[in-house]
């Protein structure tokens, strides 16, 4: 990332600046106003409504007629009632015209509602950087339908209009006041792909500080930098190269394996998917084996790998293993399959 954006507090005065000429423009005409009518009410002897009557009719120029009494001092009183009052109408009606011309007060309007539409945002994933990787993940969690907010430093970037109506922030990730912003407190994980990895880095620490619990996929640009980003607590690094130099060999050693993985991770193409699922408390797959709950007959998914509470990973788990509150369950299966199991694993 390129420079340093300023901070959300400078942001937040700009985007507060409409609002507050709007204030200052209508209180500044309403007291011009107020000033007209008591001195009518107390030179001419008229009552509140005859009063701003002829306040509102002297300042805009209406003039139908004047009403109360007409002597030398009202005559006064109107002279330097129209130099300021026609002064001070014509700036608050060229700085109102200024507002909505330049976009300014929409602009306001559209903030807030964003802002408003991060205030409500829970279990979301915050992705830092909208680079080509960056671009690739967020497309990948808008079409699994999984919540996230876009932190990026290059204002021009985020036009396309695959992410129209997406939660885009302009700002530096590294930051502790984009990151609040953001959601890191709610969000259920982070990536960060920004251009060079002392920037991931950086991002990785601060988000640890914050949220140390909070799951952070790193990009890795450069060969040796892994040792870096797991010291900052990356807990899974990904390297472009690395993967793509694997699955160039890959298709040339196994291509049917690469194939298989393929019609796994593009459910797209065919109706099948993997997903890792959690057992509740309430399930009635608690206390059962996998043997007794078969699994494959009562939803048509198919148990690829089994993770016990402060364990790792078990592939193809026998028959024995019995469920417990919070494994989790790798599964494979259609769509339909896994919806059934997601209903049966949450009780």
């Amino acid at each position: 990332m390129k420079g340093r954006a300023p901070f959300p507090e400078a942001r937040d005065a700009r985007q507060d600046g409409p609002i507050r000429r709007l204030r200052y423009t209508l209180a500044l005409l309403v007291a011009v106003i107020v000033c007209g009518g008591l001195g009518y009410h107390w030179l001419s002897h008229l009552n509140a409504l005859d009063s701003f009557y002829m306040a509102i009719t002297t300042l805009f120029t209406v003039g139908f007629r004047e009403l109360g009494e007409v002597n030398a001092r009202t005559k006064i009183f109107t002279i330097f009632y129209l130099i300021v009052g026609l002064g001070v109408a014509t700036y608050a009606l060229s700085n109102l015209t200024a507002l909505l011309l330049e976009g300014d007060l929409k602009g306001y309007i559209m903030e807030r509602r964003m802002q408003k539409r991060l205030d409500d945002l829970k279990d979301h994933i915050i992705v830092c950087g909208f680079g080509k990787m960056g671009f690739q993940a967020a497309w990948e969690l808008k079409k699994a339908g999984v919540p996230f907010v876009i932190i990026e430093q290059d204002e021009t970037k985020g036009r396309s209009p695959r992410f129209a109506g997406e939660l885009i922030l302009y700002g530096n990730a590294m930051e502790e006041l984009m990151l609040e912003r953001a959601g890191v407190r709610t969000a259920r994980g982070l990536i960060t792909a920004l251009t060079t990895d002392a920037d991931n880095v950086l991002v990785t620490l601060t988000v640890k500080q914050l949220r140390p619990d909070l799951p952070v996929v790193a990009r890795s640009a450069k060969l040796g930098t892994e040792r870096q980003l797991r010291a900052a607590g990356a807990d899974h690094i990904v390297s472009p190269y690395e993967i793509g130099g694997r699955r160039m060999a890959g298709l040339l050693l196994k291509p049917e394996m690469m194939n298989f993985f393929d019609i796994v991770l593009q459910q797209e193409q065919l109706e099948l998917g993997l997903e890792r699922i959690a057992i509740a408390p309430d399930s009635p797959l608690v206390g059962q084996t996998l043997r007794e709950a078969r699994l494959r007959h009562a939803t048509g998914s198919l148990l690829v790998g089994l993770v016990h509470p402060g364990s790792g990973l078990r592939f193809n788990p026998s028959g024995e293993e019995r469920f417990q509150t919070g494994d989790e369950l790798l599964v494979m299966g259609p769509a339909d399959a896994l919806e059934i199991l997601t209903r049966l694993a949450k009780g």
